[in-house]
C-alpha cells in the first residue's frame, strides 16, 4: 500500500541537507583556499540553500560574479566555477581562465554546471582550448529548491514557455 499525505505533510528539510550535503562534498573535493565565480542567475537560488557562513566553514574565501575580462585579484588555490549550461558563459569562462593563465600562480579550476552537465558546454570549452585546465568538471542537481519548510520553488527560467 502506498502512502499518502492526507493527514501529513512532506518534510523539505530533509531536501535541504540533501542539496547542502551535496554542496558541501564538492567544495571538500578543492583542497586549499577556494574562489567562487558565480553565473548571476544562480545567486538568488544557492542563497536559498547555503548562506555565507557554511560556505566560508569549506575555505571560501572570496565570490565573484562571472564577467568577462579579467577575474578580480584573489590569493586562492582554487576557482570554482559556478554556472548554467550556456555556450555564451563558456565564452566568459574561457577568457577568464586564460587571462588567470597569463597572470601568474598556477590555480586550480573547477566547474560545477547548475542544474545538468552540458556535453555542448564542454566542447565548446574544449575548441576554446581550456577544458584541460579543469580538474574537476561535475554536474549539481538543483532542480527544486526548498524555499521554505514547506514551499519548493524550481527556479527555472525556461518552466513556463
Amino acid at each position: 500500500m502506498a502512502a499518502h499525505l492526507s493527514y501529513g505533510r512532506v518534510n523539505l528539510n530533509v531536501l535541504r541537507e540533501a542539496v547542502r550535503r551535496e554542496l558541501r562534498e564538492f567544495l571538500d573535493k578543492c583542497a586549499g583556499s577556494k574562489a567562487i565565480v558565480w553565473d548571476e542567475y544562480l545567486t538568488g537560488p544557492f542563497g536559498l540553500i547555503a548562506q555565507y557562513s557554511l560556505l566560508k566553514e569549506h575555505e571560501v574565501e572570496k565570490m565573484f560574479t562571472l564577467k568577462g575580462n579579467r577575474l578580480p585579484a584573489a590569493d586562492v588555490k582554487n576557482i570554482i566555477f559556478f554556472v548554467r549550461p550556456r555556450l555564451e558563459l563558456m565564452d566568459i569562462i574561457a577568457e577568464n581562465v586564460l587571462s588567470e593563465d597569463r597572470r601568474g600562480p598556477v590555480r586550480d579550476f573547477h566547474i560545477l554546471f547548475v542544474p545538468r552537465r552540458s556535453l555542448l558546454c564542454e566542447q565548446r570549452l574544449k575548441d576554446l582550448g581550456v577544458l584541460g585546465s579543469f580538474i574537476h568538471r561535475e554536474e549539481y542537481s538543483l532542480d527544486l529548491i526548498p524555499f521554505d519548510g514547506d514551499l519548493l520553488s524550481m527556479e527555472s527560467e525556461g518552466a513556463f514557455k
